[in-house]
């Protein structure tokens, strides 16, 4: 067990839920790694209510702190009761089209077709979210559409590292696998696609990626 997985089971057996409110301040004030741990150690208590009574507060105060944005992705994860109001307020307050996707990636996690339109059209026709690609696809990964997945399928072949987005999808949904072109099916280890629980991609090469 690496050592920060020993630090996430610490806190979590240690502190339990009291440690939830100091890990929801340090993905506000802590440096890119320490939000990353304090999210995944958040991941596994109760701190859907924390999370959103914080990003109220930072959106109420006028602060356009970065942490808002490792909440909205918490939200997502954790299915929030109650938070998609809050997720749509966030969207009032985005500066780019980078935390656009990261809040409509959340909002796709809870289902809604809207964000899923949004985040298609914007990886298929806006030229200039050409830079965004990667983004774009991990906010996608959720998605359980077809149509969805052949177009990341068709964009791996100039953007290599959109491999890892179909790998985390086929975890998600084993059957897109059949989908995948022979020559990308030698990439996507199907061997980890037998026997897995496909209900949540708890373990995917994405998983650790910043936004920051």
């Amino acid at each position: 067990m690496e050592e920060r997985e020993k630090l996430i089971e610490r806190i979590v057996k240690e502190r339990g839920n009291s440690a939830v409110p100091k890990l929801v301040d340090l993905l506000f004030t802590g440096d890119s790694r320490t939000a990353e741990l304090a999210s995944e150690a958040l991941e596994r208590l109760d701190s859907c209510g924390e999370i959103i009574k914080k990003i109220e507060e930072e959106i109420e105060s006028g602060r356009h702190n970065v942490g808002i944005f490792y909440g909205v992705d918490l939200l997502g994860d954790l299915q929030c009761s109650h938070s998609v109001e809050m997720l749509y307020k966030v969207l009032g307050i985005v500066n780019d089209e980078r935390e656009a996707i990261i809040v409509y990636g959340a909002l796709l996690k809870f289902g809604i077709k809207e964000a899923e339109n949004y985040l298609l059209y914007e990886f298929e026709e806006d030229p200039y979210m050409k830079d965004y690609l990667i983004d774009i696809g991990i906010a996608l990964k959720t998605s359980d559409n077809p149509k969805v997945f052949k177009s990341i399928v068709e964009k791996s072949r100039d953007v290599p590292d959109l491999v890892e987005v179909l790998q985390a999808m086929c975890y998600r949904n084993p059957s897109f696998f059949q989908m995948l072109p022979e020559e990308l099916k030698e990439k996507v280890n199907s061997s980890q696609l037998k026997g897995r629980d496909t209900s949540f991609e708890d373990s995917y090469p994405l998983k650790d990626r910043s936004y920051t």
